[in-house]
């Protein structure tokens, strides 16, 4: 069977990660938060549009199935809602890097080398390891900020 997809311009290291983790086009998994926001804000595409076409910078994510929205019925999202799906991606990378950054923190390796093993981990390429490093630390850095601290008490000191 052939999916029916729409087309969401993402952040490259998003575009990446997503294609390692879910595939290419992206298929999220049949109950997740992603899914539940594509089908409640699908519609039926106005006739003056016209349909997506593919392109490089584009992100080309699977319409889910539905008994109530049929996708190929019911394929269009408007840019709000798009936007609405974009920030769904966005919460699912930053849960996924936290979660599982937030362990490795605690090693003696330095935070540099963590990111980036963790980037070449999930698909994304060197040139955006140093993007999604002031992501975790920012994150952090709006913890710490609140009385939070998730980091370490002591600067790790090495002869390297």
């Amino acid at each position: 069977m052939s999916h029916i997809v729409f087309y969401i311009k993402l952040e490259p290291y998003l575009k990446q990660w997503l294609h390692n983790s879910l595939g290419n086009p992206v298929v999220f998994p049949p109950q997740s938060n992603e899914n539940a926001v594509i089908r409640r804000f699908l519609r039926k595409r106005p006739p003056e549009v016209q349909p997506e076409m593919a392109e490089d910078e584009l992100t080309a994510i699977v319409i889910p199935d539905s008994k109530a929205k049929p996708p190929q019925y019911y394929n269009y999202l408007g840019k709000k809602a798009k936007a609405a799906v974009k920030e769904t991606i966005e919460d699912l990378f930053r849960a996924n890097l936290w979660n599982e950054m937030s362990d490795l923190t605690k090693r003696d390796c330095g935070l540099n080398k963590t990111i980036a093993a963790w980037c070449e981990m999930h698909g994304i390429d060197d040139d955006y390891s140093e993007t999604v490093r002031q992501k975790y630390y920012r994150m952090r850095t709006s913890y710490s900020r609140r009385g939070i601290f998730l980091g370490s008490l002591t600067r790790k000191h090495s002869d390297e």
